[in-house]
C-alpha cells in the first residue's frame, strides 16, 4: 500500500521549490522520517523573500493601519455630528396654562441606578450660583438640631455635630434661589408648592450626621407635622 502526498511550487526568483515523493507505509520508518524532517528543514532555511517582496508587505501593512484609522476617525465624526443635531433641533411649542412654560426645557442627566432609584444631573448649578447661596446663609448658620423625644431637651448632640440653617426663595432678592427651585421642579416633575425650604448644611473635618431613619413614632416622638 502506498501513499502519495506530492507537494510542489514552481520556483520564481530565488525561491526554492520542494517536493515530497511517493513513500510506501512500510518504508516509513523513525529514520526516514528523520531523515525527511532534515530534508525539509534544510530547504526551508535557504528560503528568503525578495527585496519586492518586502516593499509589498510593508506597503500592505501601511495602507491596512491608515485604513482602519480612517474609518475610526469617521465614526468619532459621525458621533460627533449626531451630537450637534441633538443639540441643535427645533421644536413646535404647544399652547400652555397658566402655569406652563412658553419653551422647550433640557436638563441632560444621567441614570445612575434604577433600583434604587438614582439620578446624575451634571452642571446642575453654577459655581457661582453655588457661591451665592453659601454667602448668603453663611450669617445664619447654627448647630443642626435632633427632633427630641419626649423627655429630651435641646442640647449638645454627639450624633448630630454640622452646621446649617433654612432658607426659603423669599430669604433671596436676587432671585437665584428661585431660578434653581424652578429647574429643581422641571427635573423631577414636581410642582413647588411640594417643596420644603432649602437646607443649607456645613461641614467641617471631623463633623458628621450618624446613620439614622427619617421616621418618628409617635409613641416615641408625639404628634409630629411630618415623617421628616
Amino acid at each position: 500500500m502506498k501513499n502519495s502526498r506530492p507537494v510542489s511550487c514552481n520556483p520564481t526568483n530565488n525561491n526554492v521549490a520542494f517536493s515530497l515523493s511517493e513513500m510506501s507505509t512500510s518504508d516509513y520508518t523513525p529514520k526516514a522520517k528523520a531523515k525527511g524532517k532534515a530534508y525539509w528543514h534544510w530547504n526551508t532555511t535557504k528560503t528568503k523573500l525578495d527585496f519586492p517582496a518586502v516593499i509589498v508587505f510593508c506597503c500592505f501593512f501601511f495602507v491596512f493601519g491608515f485604513l482602519c484609522s480612517s474609518l475610526r476617525s469617521q465614526v468619532s465624526g459621525v458621533r460627533q455630528r449626531g451630537r450637534q443635531l441633538l443639540n441643535s433641533v427645533e421644536y413646535e411649542l404647544m399652547g400652555h396654562g397658566k402655569t406652563g412654560d412658553d419653551s422647550i426645557s433640557v436638563i441632560p442627566f444621567q441614570v445612575i441606578s434604577w433600583r434604587p432609584r438614582a439620578f446624575y444631573f451634571p452642571k446642575f448649578a453654577t459655581p457661582e450660583q453655588c457661591q451665592h447661596i453659601i454667602n448668603l446663609a453663611k450669617p445664619y448658620l447654627a448647630p443642626s438640631k435632633l427632633a427630641l423625644r419626649k423627655g429630651e431637651s435641646e442640647g449638645p448632640q454627639d450624633v448630630r455635630t454640622s452646621m446649617g440653617t433654612f432658607l426659603s426663595v423669599s430669604d433671596d432678592p436676587t432671585g437665584v434661589l428661585d431660578a434653581i427651585e424652578e429647574k429643581i421642579a422641571k427635573a423631577t416633575k414636581l410642582p413647588r408648592t411640594h417643596y420644603e425650604h432649602f437646607n443649607v448644611l456645613r461641614y467641617e473635618l471631623g463633623q458628621k450626621y450618624d446613620s439614622h431613619l427619617d421616621a418618628f413614632p409617635v409613641e416615641q416622638y408625639g404628634s409630629q407635622k411630618s415623617q421628616r
